[in-house]
């Protein structure tokens, strides 16, 4: 069968394993009748599935305060004592067992409530030394003479103050701090007129909550994780047992995160904070600590390089590592997604290295818990070039209408064509299932649910045909902007779509406006890409000016010339100019010293040029799908190929219709409704506004 006759078959009713599935925490039924009910519905609604999870909601019982209330939940919650909790696990299988019958889908959802990591409050009641802990930066300025700063509670790693001068701190001069008894440390400093900065390095637990009102835990940690999958998983394989347990397709973990300003309401601390764990400890001499927290007269970029690598590798290993390599023993996966995916500086706060985690998933995952407008792109190429370039099958996005009704007050914009809008535009981008927080209705059949439901289905069985095929490789600049990267002692982002965090420093707005325009302009220029981290590219190899991976290859390398790269990525891109490679430099404001080097013994393979001239600089690389659309009219393209065919995902995620003619050649056209016509190249086709049309070409 041909691939053009394999989509016929399919397209009209896609399989479940395409379909969305919807999330439904703590509320599934316990009997047989409702059970039933429940899953004939999902059925006659065309969903794929469900995301379910073990919860216990009691009564609140005559005269139990709220505090009381809200304990014995939270005890409840993954407990087998009461006749509540014995109920709820005696329902899973069964519910598990009548959706797998009728061919539906189960993910389940590792916590009670976000952020993941701590099982309700079971993780840190058993291991209490868990709590997640930080490195603090007490700090302030002081015009010379006497200078003193708070105490904290925690424990002082190192304090000192030095000279401001053009916005630099001189560590050459220190003045150390002295403790005189009190509440504050005092610094004697010569009364020279001159701007000193004081600063205390403290190691201690922090304010940083989860919606359950519980003390989050630190997940760099191994023995945590164990800890929290003793608690979960293993519970669940005890109630579910192996063969079930196989069936699962996937746990959501959702939105874990390092304890840095940006954790939404529930992180609290007042001064700047880096994520710190006690393996941490010595990676620096204390005395450098002032680099991570500010610009200095040394090479403070070195040092933040070092402690952000370092977070991401202990975090990825020790969490995401873990629970996936345990899941993979018993044939499910790890998905879920992340908490800060969109800036570049958000993910170094929040996770510290975001294709890093990804790599650790065996179904890596995003939110876009909003759809008005969408442009960004950021967190789901992050994602799906993660499983691409190692052979990840499936990737996840949670979806809903949360901030349009709750941050913008955008009601009119929750509408269906807006839903299914935001869907094709994540399908585009690579994300093959959805996890649906969209109005889903229990009790009755509802057209626009079967449309979505099949709409969606059939977008992700073609995206999910073949695979992925594009010339076009991005370095993601991460190691240059953890050179930039300061925290803050504030929150630095805002709800929602975004590619430059708003209350960052300069530098690393610029580094982050360049590298999102460069993207969206790959993306609107026809070219489309996938991303790859330093450590990802040191996998790859090399031959006849081609890039490598397991499972693709690449023509051309776009770079961010900016800063440094790790000494085994200057190794790799000289190698692959020296076998025929094409590179692409992005200027930002700080050079890259290797490409200058470079340029002058490769002229002819290495250009240099601004974000906005990337479609007409790339090297050796050629549109997918080259279609007479202007640059920007919103039409983006994903291509993949099968062993006889070229698959074209085109979709025009604007306000208003296109028309474009097709290349030569001859093509089956499918719609999102399943159905197929066949068109010679030269035909001139109109893509309505927000909606998405399937081109095959056999070869």
């Amino acid at each position: 069968m041909n691939t053009v006759d394999y989509l016929k078959q399919n397209m009209k009713n896609p399989p479940n394993a395409s379909r969305p599935v919807q999330i439904i925490h703590h509320y599934f039924p316990h009997d047989d009748a409702g059970i039933q009910k429940l899953v004939d519905l999902a059925v006659k609604n065309e969903l794929g599935g469900f995301c379910i999870n073990m919860d216990v909601r009691p009564a609140k019982m005559e005269g139990e305060s709220d505090e009381e209330f809200k304990e014995r939940s939270l005890n409840e919650y993954l407990g087998e004592d009461t006749p509540e909790c014995k109920a709820v696990w005696d329902a899973l299988p069964r519910l598990v067992d009548a959706c797998i019958a009728r061919g539906l889908k189960v993910w389940i959802y590792d916590e009670r409530a976000f952020p993941s990591g701590g099982a309700g409050n079971k993780v840190l009641k058993s291991k209490p030394d868990s709590v997640v802990k930080g490195l603090l930066c007490v700090n302030g300025e002081v015009k010379g003479g006497r200078g003193e700063l708070k105490k904290d509670r925690g424990t002082l790693k190192f304090a000192a103050a030095y000279p401001i001068e053009k916005g630099l701190v001189k560590t050459a001069e220190k003045y150390e701090a002295k403790d005189e008894g009190g509440d504050v440390l005092v610094f004697d400093l010569p009364d020279d007129g001159r701007e000193y900065k004081m600063v205390a390095f403290y190691t201690r637990p922090l304010e940083f909550y989860t919606v359950n009102e519980v003390r989050y835990v630190d997940l760099m940690r191994a023995d945590v994780t164990d800890e929290f999958i003793k608690h979960t998983h293993e519970k669940y394989l005890k109630y579910l047992g192996p063969e079930r347990m196989s069936k699962i397709v996937g746990f959501f973990t959702d939105e874990p995160g390092l304890p840095t300003h940006g954790c939404s309401h529930h992180f609290t601390e007042k001064d700047p904070v880096a994520a710190w764990t006690e393996e941490m400890d010595g990676l620096l001499p204390y005395e450098r600590y002032t680099d991570i927290f500010f610009d200095t007269d040394r090479d403070f970029g070195e040092a933040r390089r070092i402690w952000w690598n370092k977070a991401g590798e202990l975090y990825a290993k020790n969490y995401f590592g873990r629970i996936d390599s345990y899941l993979a023993k018993y044939g499910s996966r790890m998905t879920g997604h992340l908490y800060g995916e969109e800036t570049l500086s958000m993910q170094i706060g929040l996770n510290a290295d975001l294709f890093g985690l990804f790599r650790y998933m065996s179904m890596p995952g995003v939110d876009r818990l909003y759809c008005y407008n969408p442009r960004d792109v950021i967190a789901e190429k992050t994602c799906s070039s993660a499983a691409h370039l190692y052979g990840k099958k499936m990737t996840m996005s949670e979806n809903s209408f949360h901030l349009e009704r709750a941050f913008w007050n955008k009601a009119d914009e929750a509408t269906d064509q807006n839903r299914l809008n935001s869907d094709y535009y994540q399908k585009q981008m690579g994300i093959t299932n959805p996890a649906s927080y969209f109005d889903y209705y229990r009790d009755e059949v509802k057209e626009n649910r079967i449309e979505y439901e099949l709409k969606s289905g059939r977008t992700s069985f073609f995206i999910t045909t073949g695979t992925h095929k594009t010339d076009v490789l991005v370095l993601i600049p991460m190691n240059a902007a953890y050179s930039r990267f300061a925290p803050p002692d504030h929150k630095y982002w805002e709800p929602g779509p975004c590619t430059v965090a708003p209350f960052q420093p300069q530098s690393i707005k610029t580094l982050e406006n360049a590298y999102g325009e460069t993207l969206f302009n790959l993306e609107d220029g026809l070219y489309d890409f996938d991303l790859i981290d330093e450590r990802g590219l040191a996998d790859c190899t090399v031959k006849d000016g081609k890039i490598y991976t397991k499972y693709e290859s690449f023509k051309a390398l776009v770079v961010f010339d900016s800063n440094v790269f790790f000494k085994e990525t200057d190794k790799f891109i000289e190698e692959f100019l020296k076998c025929g490679g094409h590179v692409t430099a992005i200027k930002t404001d700080i050079p890259n010293p290797l490409l200058k080097e470079l340029s002058s013994k490769y002229p002819s393979q290495i250009v240099f040029c601004n974000y906005n001239e990337v479609c007409e600089k790339i090297l050796n690389a050629e549109k997918l799908f080259d279609i007479d659309v202007p640059f920007g009219s919103g039409v983006r393209v994903r291509k993949t190929e099968t062993e006889d065919a070229d698959l074209y995902y085109v979709h025009n995620r604007k306000e208003s219709d296109c028309d474009f003619t097709v290349p030569a050649g001859k093509y089956t056209v499918f719609d999102t409704n399943g159905d197929s016509c066949e068109i010679e190249g030269g035909t001139r086709v109109t893509l309505k506004a927000k909606e998405v049309l399937m081109f095959v070409k056999l070869r």
